[in-house]
């Protein structure tokens, strides 16, 4: 426990605040992506049918970077199952308050006979922010800016 404090209390100011933020808003997205379906808040999720640019964002890699590593530090302190929909739609919040755009994907994919799974992912300039690990064998079904 002493570890992990000592750890938080070394971080930069930008990180302890990107980090208490990344904490909030994922603990806050994953209690509304249990509490309600997708179509309650697939309306506020952005611009439906439209793609951020899909090029290098060079001038604003770090700040990128910084909130990969914030939505990741913010995960492994929060008890329970972390669902894709929720890592991503806190990363695409995160971004937008630091004025950076993404597109954030919902994909499907048949598992078996009868079972159909979901995945979503992020994705700012030419970099998967969210998601990566699984999105290839997925079909894209929607997305937002």
């Amino acid at each position: 426990m002493f570890r992990k404090i000592r750890r938080f209390i070394l971080l930069s100011k930008q990180e302890r605040g990107l980090f208490i933020k990344a904490f909030l808003v994922f603990g806050l997205i994953r209690l509304m992506v249990f509490l309600f379906p997708i179509r309650w808040y697939a309306q506020r999720l952005g611009e439906q049918g439209k793609e951020s640019p899909n090029i290098e964002i060079s001038d604003k890699s770090n700040e990128i970077f910084q909130v990969k590593r914030a939505i990741r530090r913010a995960m492994r302190y929060l008890p329970g199952n972390t669902k894709c929909l929720a890592k991503a739609i806190s990363a695409k919040i995160l971004l937008s308050s630091l004025g950076i755009p993404s597109t954030l994907y919902l994909g499907v994919a048949k598992e078996g006979e009868n079972k159909l799974t979901a995945h979503a992912w992020l994705r700012c300039g030419s970099e998967i922010i969210t998601g990566k690990e699984e999105m290839l064998r997925f079909t894209v079904v929607s997305f937002f800016t």
